[in-house]
């Protein structure tokens, strides 16, 4: 999926130079910090806007994934009668001297779970469409098959 934020203040004034910290888990359900394996950080990143308050980047749709639902939370779940399964999010943490920190995540708009997503996250104003495309990209890369983009 291709992204491109614009990141403003509440009159719609663009916000140069935040830091905008991204991550999200892989197609397996799983975030980096999860994969004793893995060395480094993967499918997590830190950007900071242009003077326009844009910033872009290439990354993968999010997945829906479930909970472990061993232990006190597997419980709850089961005495509550709900599943164990997280909606597709993206998180976003953004900052930038003179405003407070914002930490919000999106969820594409076709996900799963999006009506009974188990910690309850998905706001409607949350919840994003992306359009799929084909040919070229904003950036000129060459994608086999179809790709998707957000303007948020």
């Amino acid at each position: 999926m291709w992204v491109d934020v614009h990141v403003t203040d509440p009159d719609g004034n663009p916000i140069a130079d935040a830091a905008v910290d991204v991550w999200q888990a892989n197609e397996d359900g799983f975030y980096d910090v999860q994969l004793p394996d893995l060395i480094g950080p993967a499918l997590r990143a830190r950007f900071h806007t242009d003077t326009a308050g844009r910033l872009q980047f290439w990354s993968i749709m999010p997945h829906e994934y479930p909970i472990p639902d061993d232990g006190p939370v597997g419980h709850m779940l089961e005495a509550t009668g709900r599943h164990q399964y997280r909606a597709p999010h993206v998180h976003f943490m953004i900052t930038a001297p003179g405003y407070r920190k914002l930490v919000t995540q999106l969820f594409p708009a076709d996900g799963a779970y999006l009506t009974s997503d188990t910690v309850c996250g998905v706001k409607p104003n949350l919840v994003v469409g992306f359009t799929d495309h084909s040919g070229s990209t904003p950036d000129g890369r060459q994608v086999l098959g179809t790709w998707r983009h957000h303007l948020a």
